[in-house]
């Protein structure tokens, strides 16, 4: 009986210890209006590519995206939310539509609802960035703890980008949607 009691509480001493290791970079909720918001890291996506930004050695070296994925709660309102930040070489129109596509690796596409920005100047790499944060669908959340993200296409009014997500880069992005959604209690779903 001490056995199975030792197992027991082996068992759930790993449990805790396994979701001790997510921690998400934002979980606070504002005095003023009550808005419960989680935010994983900040994940780096893509290669490292030039800038408009010249130095002795050549133009400087960034990363080609960023993803942020967070979850926002008010009274009964759930929502959640992926921030695609890109730095782009030329100016982009872009409109608010299903513009931010997703391909997963079992071959699915999803079409995210885009709220965009104009892009802003960023003197440190003189190029124009833009963020697109995109509506995620309570679905397809589920779906991308187990699946792995593995391009995202973002349709511009006058052309098009693609960005390849590496293997060690889909499995920190699929840690962060774990980890977002354990803190907001959403995740996992034990039936």
């Amino acid at each position: 009986m001490k056995k199975a009691w030792l197992v027991l509480f082996s068992l759930m001493l790993l449990t805790q210890l396994v979701h001790a290791q997510c921690k998400p970079s934002i979980n606070e909720t504002d005095p003023f209006d009550s808005v419960h918001t989680v935010a994983g890291k900040i994940i780096n996506i893509g290669d490292l590519v030039p800038s408009k930004f010249e130095t002795v050695d050549g133009p400087k070296l960034i990363e080609e995206a960023k993803l942020l994925f967070s979850y926002s709660e008010k009274d009964s309102i759930r929502s959640f939310f992926l921030i695609v930040a890109v730095q782009e070489w030329e100016y982009q129109r872009v409109s608010n539509d299903f513009n931010v596509l997703l391909l997963l690796d079992d071959g699915q596409v999803i079409e995210l609802m885009n709220f965009s920005d104009q892009g802003t100047f960023d003197a440190s790499t003189n190029m124009r960035l833009y963020q697109h944060t995109c509506l995620v669908p309570m679905d397809l959340v589920f779906a991308l703890t187990y699946l792995k993200l593995d391009k995202i296409r973002i349709n511009y009014r006058d052309s098009k980008r693609t960005l390849t997500l590496k293997p060690l880069q889909q499995e920190e992005f699929r840690k962060t949607i774990r980890c977002v959604g354990e803190a907001s209690g959403l995740l996992p779903v034990i039936p």
